[in-house]
């Protein structure tokens, strides 16, 4: 290690104090993060080379403040509240020099104070933890707005899907509604028995859906049909003597027999179980 000068062999206050208070160079260098071979420099009261002053001044106020010591008395202790000096040729020919006197410069001053005062550990550890703080606080704020905007936009689609959903509601019910008001009007037959003479011995029926229908048809006895008929469907049969028509829905059916367009069997709240169909004409059973 290369030293300069020992500062006269002057005994070391900080070094007095440390050992005074029980405590080791490794605690201090634990505790105040200056390197052992500076630590040890200011005790001795030597200077390491390659330490430059500005590194020198900052470690002996942390190491003053450290153990408790005025920082100042510190500085006139090891010589580094003198001004400096510079020294400058005056003139080639008398090859003398003339030393001036040149004032500490306050801004570089407060400059190292600012970088001693950062260099101190604790100072240090709080200015990291409030740029943690900022930055925690930011991503808070970005993640927030980024849910909210996720939210806004999937309640304008739910609203978008709602509405369309009740404008194709709306128009199905307003179709449904124009289909049977299109649907001509039929009359209903309030008779039991109504004559409709078959012109060529056959007995004939024709019927069209003005609802879904399930019927069963029987031509001479033999099931002929038996199924549900859809609205707006048609079917007809024929049979030598006689056509039964059974089933449920059957008084809403618009029925033509034996050629004469005779409508629906009933309306309201009657129901028939049984119509039957021959050459004569219709007999509705209850």
């Amino acid at each position: 290690m290369l030293t300069t000068d020992s500062n006269n062999n002057k005994p070391s206050i900080l070094k007095n104090t440390r050992e005074t208070k029980g405590l080791t160079l490794e605690i201090v260098h634990e505790a105040t993060k200056i390197p052992m071979d500076a630590l040890r420099a200011i005790e001795e009261g030597y200077s390491v080379r390659i330490l430059s002053p500005f590194y020198y001044r900052g470690f002996i106020k942390i190491y003053a403040e450290f153990l408790g010591l005025n920082v100042q008395e510190m500085y006139k202790e090891y010589g580094l509240d003198q001004p400096s000096k510079v020294a400058t040729a005056v003139s080639a020919s008398t090859k003398s020099s003339r030393k001036t006197p040149v004032g500490p410069n306050p801004f570089i001053e407060q400059a190292q104070e600012w970088s001693t005062a950062i260099l101190n550990p604790k100072i240090f550890k709080l200015i990291l933890r409030i740029l943690v703080f900022i930055i925690l606080i930011f991503l808070l704020f970005k993640t927030a707005g980024c849910v909210a905007s996720h939210w806004g936009k999937n309640s304008n689609q739910a609203q978008k899907h709602s509405l369309f959903f009740w404008q194709d509601k709306k128009t199905e019910s307003t179709k449904a509604f124009e289909e049977e008001k299109s649907v001509p009007a039929t009359p209903v037959v309030k008779h039991e028995v109504l004559q409709a003479q078959s012109e060529n011995n056959q007995v004939e029926v024709a019927v069209r859906a003005t609802r879904n229908t399930w019927i069963q048809v029987k031509a001479d006895g033999k099931v002929v049909f038996q199924m549900t008929l859809a609205k707006g469907s048609m079917e007809s049969w024929s049979a030598d003597n006689r056509i039964e028509l059974s089933g449920r829905n059957i008084e809403q059916l618009d029925m033509e027999v034996n050629g004469k367009h005779i409508g629906s069997l009933g309306g309201g709240e009657r129901r028939i179980r049984k119509v039957v169909i021959t050459q004569e004409g219709l007999t509705v059973k209850k």
